[in-house]
Order: C-alpha cells, then structure tokens, then sequence
C-alpha cells in the first residue's frame, strides 16, 4: 500500500516538460531568419526563453543570452513577441502573427521585422 501512494504522489507532482510547448516561425519562401520560441502553459501564456537564428548567429532570450523579451500578446488569435537588445533601448526582431483555424495544424501566419526588414513567416507548434 505505501508503495502505490507513493507511485500515486509521484504521478501528482507537476512536471516541467509537459507544462510547455512553442512555436518555430520560418520566412514562408526563402532564407532569412528562424524564432523558437518556448511558451509556459498555465494561466498566463508567457515565452520564456526565444532563441533568434539568422545564417550561423543563433541570439538568444531568456537566461543569459543577449537579448530580451520584451512587450508579447499570445492569445487564441495572435502571437506577438518584441524581442530587444539586453539593454531594452533597441528592436532586435518583432513578429505578428495570426492563428490560422482553418488551415491544417492551425499555423500562425504574419511578419517578422528584423534590421529593417520584413519576411513573411509560418509559425508552427514545435
């Protein structure tokens, strides 16, 4: 009986990886630059890590990279993320993106601006 309580209290406890998710957003047609982004689950949706890839510079957000995540809206209809320089004084990529119901997998369809310029990105759950 001890035995099966305490397989019981194990199942109970919260488990970090099954508490996340993300999305990969990739310019649509082309080269350009790739966002993961790691998404907490739980009350409030919340990146908490984004790591920026552009040709063989990978920037990071969350914990010790260079960047930081700045102003985000993830909702049922949109994934926005302003990512900034770590010092906050400068856009380093922002992307608006709208869920996709419709279509298979229900992507997230939109813009990534980075250095001023604008790529048409596919966010897909990663």
């Amino acid at each position: 009986m001890r035995y099966a309580l305490a397989a019981g209290a194990l199942l109970c406890l919260p488990v970090p990886a099954w508490a996340t998710g993300g999305f990969e957003c990739r310019p649509v047609a082309g080269a350009g630059p790739t966002l993961v982004v790691g998404i907490g689950h739980g009350l409030s949706l919340r990146p908490f890590a984004v790591r920026l890839m552009e040709g063989r510079q990978v920037l990071a957000a969350g914990g010790d990279g260079p960047l930081a995540i700045g102003q985000t809206w993830i909702d049922g209809r949109h994934l926005w993320i302003d990512l900034l320089d770590s010092n906050g004084t400068r856009f380093e990529a922002q992307l608006r993106a709208t869920f996709q119901p419709k279509l298979k997998y229900r992507p997230a369809i939109g813009t990534l601006v980075r250095n001023g310029r604008t790529w048409r990105v596919r966010c897909v759950e990663a």
